[in-house]
């Protein structure tokens, strides 16, 4: 798992420096649910990713957004 972490944050990394456009974060995020769906990644490893991207500071109501796109639907408590 670190190994795909590792990986995962250097691109990230790498995206942020070159400034990369918000559709592209989204394609990452895409590839860090996969990862933590394939449990390549812990739950915990995957947060910390997407915090990284910093979609929540361009998208209103991020984790609506995400569990939207996870489960096709808002889940309430």
């Amino acid at each position: 798992m670190d190994k795909i972490f590792a990986s995962i944050k250097e691109r990230i990394e790498l995206g942020l420096k070159n400034n990369i456009p918000v559709e592209s974060k989204l394609m990452m995020a895409g590839e860090i649910v996969y990862a933590a769906e394939r449990q390549d990644l812990t739950p915990k490893e995957a947060r910390s990713l997407e915090e990284l991207l910093g979609l929540s500071d361009v998208i209103q109501n991020y984790p609506a957004v995400r569990e939207q796109a996870i489960f096709g639907e808002v889940i309430e408590d």
